[in-house]
């Protein structure tokens, strides 16, 4: 995009932006992990500005970090993605979001780095148990992770993968039923 006209976009945009930009500055340190994985800027006022502008599932976060009170007088100026749902008592820092529409995460608890793509649901079993997820776990579109389980840290869940069972850190699983293909950087095959 021509940088001049980048520049009007960010400008005008920053004027329907002065209440996000008020809550971020008085929440720059719990935002600006979440904001590094969404900008190549890295953190700060200009990244926030760019990031917010662009990509609604940031906004998703932003909102669920400043809780559900403090956003609802700021949603309408720059509305969230509607089918991506965010239920959880915890997230980590540096959590990103990419592509997540038709999104549910109802999990107990969600670690640092946490990566998701779309269509990804995170739920509770029919006990009313939520899934706990470790540090630096990565799911990929269309997986299902269920029930009161835990899933550990460094943990990568393939693609229309369906978890019901634990998970132990530094693997990777695919399928449904559920197969652990790596685990501590060697190759394997142990069902969950």
């Amino acid at each position: 995009m021509n940088p001049f006209a980048q520049a009007v976009i960010l400008t005008a945009s920053t004027l329907r932006m002065i209440p996000h930009i008020a809550l971020y500055l008085l929440h720059r340190r719990q935002i600006d992990a979440d904001l590094e994985k969404y900008s190549s800027d890295g953190r700060g006022l200009g990244a926030f500005i760019k990031v917010c502008t662009r990509q609604r599932v940031f906004r998703n976060l932003f909102y669920y970090r400043l809780g559900e009170y403090r956003s609802v007088f700021i949603k309408w100026l720059l509305p969230p993605e509607s089918t991506l749902n965010i239920w959880c008592p915890q997230i980590g820092p540096g959590c990103h979001f990419e592509h997540n529409y038709a999104t549910y995460l109802n999990a107990e608890r969600i670690g640092s780095d946490f990566y998701c793509l779309q269509l990804v649901t995170l739920g509770n079993d029919t006990q009313m148990r939520r899934p706990v997820i470790g540090n630096h776990v990565s799911i990929y579109t269309g997986a299902v992770v269920f029930g009161g389980i835990t899933i550990g840290d460094n943990v990568t869940i393939g693609a229309n993968c369906v978890i019901r069972k634990d998970v132990p850190a530094n693997c990777t699983v695919v399928g449904n039923p559920a197969v652990i293909v790596c685990k501590d950087g060697m190759k394997t095959h142990i069902e969950l």
